[in-house]
């Protein structure tokens, strides 16, 4: 059992986590013009992960944990699906469209996740899980009604992006369902150190490419004019971030873990409006009202009560 002041403690821990995530869409959207979208993925993943290394060791050696081939081609694979087909994409779609905007549509994976446990880990929906997906679902179109408004002279490209965000939300979702498996076995913090720095090297090869077309150098960035934000986003947001979540998730109950991650949909949307001046709509406000009551439905009605034994 947890005391009083470590049950504080982790969260604290879990709070200062959802700071840091709120403040990742502001931070990425500064550093637009400076660095692309494949090489801030790149590095903060890839950052983030060495950061991880001892907290993932520490792990492995309480667990006894030896690595084959087949499982360095799994943590492989998960880590493409991780970075590269989630956050670069997701990455590529902030660029394109608002900062806040991202922020709610992510922060709806829990709602996502609850629908691939059921259709990949056979995890049973029931009446609460299904109402508040619908709810959730609701909340999101609410979210997005403005872009179904637009007229034809408008630039296609924010609507390209909110798909891409979209998009890369879902993948994210089937990430962390397939990925459940591994961190019962693995652990949660060997696991994203693992898929951190595996999927970073995924996009080594599309880095490379892209700087032969542009006969640029695909490592290199303007890092004097964003240094601050870049390793904020790195260290902070990506790693330390990371660490104190999964660390509080190890150690509280997971509907609080859950539910505190849509604390990040209002933060992200006040800190936006402060930063980057972006627009609040009152349609975005509604959205994420309805898809923090989704949530709460989800976890309120839709997780079965344990039994005392």
């Amino acid at each position: 059992m947890n005391t009083k002041s470590s049950t504080l403690r982790y969260l604290l821990g879990l709070l200062f986590a959802i700071l840091m995530f709120s403040t990742f869409e502001v931070a990425s959207k500064s550093m637009h013009g400076h660095i692309t979208s494949f090489q801030l993925t790149f590095y903060r993943f890839l950052i983030g992960g060495i950061i991880l290394i001892p907290f993932a060791l520490k792990e492995m050696k309480k667990r006894g944990i030896h690595f084959t081939l087949r499982d360095h081609l799994e943590n492989l694979g998960m880590g493409f699906l991780l970075v590269f087909a989630s956050m670069a994409v997701t990455q590529i779609g902030l660029q394109m469209s608002s900062a806040s905007l991202t922020a709610i549509i992510f922060s709806s994976n829990p709602l996502f996740i609850s629908l691939f446990s059921a259709l990949i880990l056979k995890e049973k929906l029931n009446k609460g899980k299904v109402i508040g997906l619908i709810v959730g679902i609701i909340g999101l179109f609410v979210t997005c009604a403005h872009i179904f408004t637009m007229t034809f002279d408008v630039d296609f490209s924010f609507i390209i992006g909110v798909l891409l965000i979209f998009a890369g939300m879902l993948i994210f979702s089937l990430y962390t369902v397939m990925n459940k498996p591994r961190v019962k076995k693995y652990g949660s913090i060997t696991c994203t150190t693992l898929s951190s720095i595996y999927g970073s090297l995924t996009i080594i090869p599309l880095l490379i490419v892209v700087g032969m077309k542009d006969g640029t150098n695909a490592f290199a960035f303007d890092f004097g004019e964003i240094i601050w934000q870049f390793l904020f986003v790195a260290v902070f947001v990506t790693g330390i971030a990371y660490y104190f979540y999964f660390d509080a998730l190890s150690n509280l109950d997971t509907s609080i873990s859950s539910m505190s991650f849509f604390i990040k949909p209002p933060l992200a949307s006040f800190m936006c409006y402060l930063l980057l001046h972006e627009e609040i709509r009152i349609n975005s406000i509604i959205g994420i009202l309805l898809i923090f009551v989704a949530v709460f439905i989800s976890m309120k009605f839709g997780t079965p009560t344990p039994k005392k034994q």
